[in-house]
C-alpha cells in the first residue's frame, strides 16, 4: 500500500520564505557595512596617491624651470603653452603638438628656445613662479592632480667659484702688505704686489677686484632703488605714517605691498609672545622703517628711503631689506637676511645673519655728509656675519672691530680691517691696522678658509652670466 508525502502547508512556506528574507537582509546589511568601511579606509589610500602625483608633478616643474634656467636662450625662461604648429630643430627633428600627435605627448617650449622639453600634460602642467629680484633664484610650483594640491619651494645658488674664492687672501693691491706670521693666514694667497719672501699665487690676467664686484652692487642697488621710486610715486600710495603691533597686523591684500609715499613704518611687539608676519609681502616707505621686539618675519621686504633698524631680538628667513640710508641689527637679532644699503650696515650686540645672507653696502650712490665718504659693513659688540658680505666703491669698507666677532662666509671690500676671524676667504685692495688707514698690514685678525662651511653656494648675479658654465646649487627645498 503506497503513501504520497504530505504537501508542505502554506503556513511553513510562508515562514521559511520569511527566514531566507530575513538572512538576505541581514547579509546585504552585512556586506553594506564592510563596504562603507571599507571604502573608508580606502579614502586615505586614494588621497595619499593623488597627493604624491600632485608632488611628482610639482617637483618636475622645479626640474623642469631649473633646465631652463640653465639652457633657455631667454633672459628670463618661463613656461609657455604648448605650441600649436610643429618646427624644425637644429638636429632637423620636429617639435610641437603635431610632431607628437602620435604618442599624444605635448611639448613645451620658452620663448626663443631652441630646445624642446617632453612633459606628461595628462597630469596637469604645474605652476611655477620665479622670483629673480634676489640675491639666489627663488621658485615655487603649485601642482594639481584630482583632488590633491602641493605646492613646493626651492633655492639655488650657485657653486662657489673656486677660481676667485679658493685662495684665503687675495689682495689687489699697490702697496706691498707688511710680513705677517705664517698662522694668521690658512689657506694660499694671491696677491699681486708681494713682499718680499712671500708666497703667491699668479695673479689673474685683467682681474679686477673692482670691477667683479661692481656690476653685482650695481645691478642690486639699481633694481630695488627703481622699485622704491616707483611705489613711492604711485599717486594711490598712503601719505601717512604705518604703526603695526600684533592686535593691528600689516594686511598686504591682493597687491602683496603695502606703501607710506610720505612717513614712516614701525613694526612692534612690546609683549612677551613672539609675533609672526608670514608673507610674501612688502612694505615701502620714504621715511624709516623699525621692526622692534619679539617679531619673526616670514618672506617680507622691507624697502626705506632713509634708514631700516631691526632691534631687540627680531628673528626671521628669507628676509630682504632695501635702505637709501643705513641697516642696523641691534640686540641678538638673527635674520636671514640679504640687505642692501647705500650707507652701512652694522650688526652689534650679538645680533647674527644666518647662512645664505647677503650684505650689500653699496656706496656713492646718494650725497655723503660732509666727511664722511666712507661706506662700511661693521660687525661689533660679540656679533656673527654669515654668508657673503660686500662693500662696494672705492670707500668700502669691511670691519671686524674685535677680537670675538666673527665672519662665516664670504669678505669683499675695498679695504678690510680685522681684529676678529674670518672664516673664508677675504678678497681686498687693502688690509687696515687699528688707527691707520695708510699701511697695508694684517694686525690682529686671522682668515682661516679651511673653516669655510661646506656647500657654500655665491650669489647668481655675482661674477660671470653664462649660466651654461656653472653649477645650480640647490640651498633649501621644502614643502609648503
Amino acid at each position: 500500500m503506497s503513501h504520497t508525502p504530505a504537501r508542505p502547508s502554506s503556513r511553513e512556506a510562508g515562514a521559511a520564505l520569511i527566514t531566507v528574507l530575513t538572512v538576505l537582509v541581514a547579509l546585504g546589511v552585512i556586506v553594506s557595512i564592510l563596504a562603507d568601511r571599507m571604502r573608508g579606509d580606502a579614502r586615505p589610500w586614494i588621497l595619499e596617491s593623488q597627493t604624491a602625483q600632485a608632488l611628482y608633478a610639482a617637483e618636475s616643474g622645479i626640474a623642469y624651470q631649473l633646465y631652463l634656467e640653465r639652457y633657455s636662450d631667454s633672459s628670463e625662461p618661463s613656461f609657455g603653452l604648448p605650441y600649436q604648429d610643429s618646427v624644425a630643430g637644429a638636429d632637423g627633428n620636429l617639435f610641437g603638438e603635431k610632431a607628437d600627435n602620435a604618442k599624444g605627448v605635448a611639448t613645451f617650449k620658452a620663448p626663443s628656445d631652441t630646445f624642446a622639453y617632453r612633459f606628461d600634460s595628462s597630469l596637469g602642467v604645474p605652476e611655477v613662479r620665479v622670483d629673480r629680484t634676489r640675491a639666489f633664484l627663488d621658485m615655487i610650483s603649485k601642482a594639481k592632480y584630482r583632488n590633491a594640491e602641493v605646492t613646493v619651494s626651492a633655492r639655488f645658488g650657485k657653486a662657489l667659484d673656486d677660481s676667485i674664492f679658493g685662495p684665503a687672501l687675495t689682495l689687489d693691491n699697490d702697496v706691498p702688505v707688511e710680513p705677517f706670521p705664517a698662522d694668521k693666514v690658512t689657506g694660499v694667497m694671491r696677491l699681486r704686489s708681494a713682499a718680499p719672501g712671500m708666497a703667491t699665487l699668479p695673479w689673474p690676467q685683467g682681474f679686477s677686484l673692482t670691477a667683479y664686484t661692481a656690476e653685482f652692487t650695481d645691478k642690486k642697488y639699481y633694481a630695488l632703488e627703481a622699485a622704491l621710486q616707483k611705489r613711492l610715486g604711485d599717486p594711490e600710495a598712503g601719505k601717512g605714517n604705518g604703526d603695526f603691533t600684533p592686535r593691528s597686523p600689516p594686511k598686504f591684500g591682493k597687491t602683496g605691498s603695502l606703501t607710506f609715499s610720505l612717513g614712516k613704518v614701525e613694526l612692534r611687539n612690546d609683549g612677551e609672545e613672539p609675533w609672526v608676519i608670514k608673507g610674501p609681502g612688502r612694505i615701502y616707505a620714504e621715511q624709516e622703517i623699525r621692526v622692534k621686539g619679539l617679531i619673526r618675519l616670514e618672506n617680507i621686504q622691507l624697502l626705506s628711503g632713509k634708514d631700516i633698524t631691526f632691534e631687540d631680538s627680531v628673528s626671521g628667513d628669507e628676509v630682504s631689506a632695501y635702505a637709501r640710508g643705513s641697516i642696523f641689527l641691534h640686540d641678538r637679532c638673527k635674520l636671514g637676511l640679504e640687505a642692501v644699503a647705500g650707507k652701512d650696515i652694522v650688526l652689534e650686540n650679538k645680533s647674527q645673519t644666518t647662512l645664505g645672507s647677503v650684505l650689500l653696502s653699496v656706496g656713492g650712490k646718494q650725497a655723503a655728509k660732509a666727511g664722511d665718504s666712507i661706506n662700511a659693513i661693521r660687525v661689533v659688540n660679540e656679533a656673527v656675519a654669515r654668508g657673503f658680505l660686500i662693500a662696494g666703491g672705492a670707500n668700502g669698507r669691511v670691519a671686524l672691530a674685535t677680537p670675538a666677532n666673527a665672519v662665516e662666509g664670504v669678505v669683499m671690500a675695498g679695504s678690510v680691517w680685522l681684529a676678529g676671524e674670518v672664516r673664508g676667504p677675504v678678497l681686498t685692495r687693502k688690509l687696515l691696522c687699528e688707527g691707520t688707514n695708510t699701511r697695508n698690514c694684517l694686525g690682529t685678525g686671522r682668515i682661516r678658509r679651511n673653516l669655510l662651511p661646506m656647500g657654500f653656494v655665491q650669489p647668481l648675479q655675482l661674477g660671470p652670466q653664462d649660466r651654461r658654465s656653472y653649477v645650480f646649487r640647490l640651498m633649501a627645498w621644502r614643502r609648503l
